[in-house]
């Protein structure tokens, strides 16, 4: 008995283009945000060197000249706020729960494919494979961090103009152009 029908196959394309997108858009904003903390970890790490050594090396000097005290005072107040800003975002734990979040759409995607692959025998396991399957991208829904939606955008946008030559034949959509809207 053919248990893949054409329902199914509909209902698991959506889930698969659906868990496809989460997965990426959430390992490119893992990464994003990775190169935003060592933007902001590499200078409160120079700052920090550049105060410490200036002020042990510099100290009488500093005293004698007070733009220097002023200058060392400007340094290591952005190095406190660089560090601060960096404590306070958690950049680096954001990206590693956005690269989970995408870790887990892939192992639903991945049963997805196995389940076209694979169908079960009857329509009971099916269903049952289906709610599974269903009840894992709900409590990955819920428990995924957030992203910004400027962000997902943008990479919908990447992934809707290729094709997908996987199990799931995914095409690309389609926008209409200027005469296809104007002669409907």
């Amino acid at each position: 008995m053919n248990t893949y029908t054409d329902p199914v196959d509909k209902l698991a394309k959506d889930w698969f283009r659906r868990c496809r997108e989460s997965q990426r858009v959430h390992y490119e904003y893992g990464s994003a945000l990775e190169r935003r903390h060592l933007r902001l970890g590499l200078p409160a790490i120079g700052l920090s060197t550049i105060v410490g050594t200036a002020v042990f090396s510099s100290w009488e000097s500093a005293s004698k000249h007070g733009w220097l005290r002023i200058a060392f005072g400007l340094l290591s107040m952005m190095a406190a706020a660089t560090a601060a800003f960096q404590t306070f975002l958690n950049l680096s734990d954001r990206a590693a729960k956005h690269k989970a979040a995408g870790a887990s759409y892939g192992t639903i995607r991945r049963e997805l494919e196995l389940l076209k692959t694979l169908p079960p025998e009857t329509e009971k396991e099916m269903r049952q494979r289906l709610e599974e399957i269903k009840r894992s991208m709900d409590e990955l829904a819920a428990s995924a961090p957030g992203i910004p939606s400027k962000f997902k955008q943008q990479i919908d946008d990447q992934l809707k103009s290729s094709t997908h030559d996987r199990i799931f034949k995914l095409e690309p959509q389609q926008k209409p152009d200027a005469e296809q809207r104007s002669s409907t």
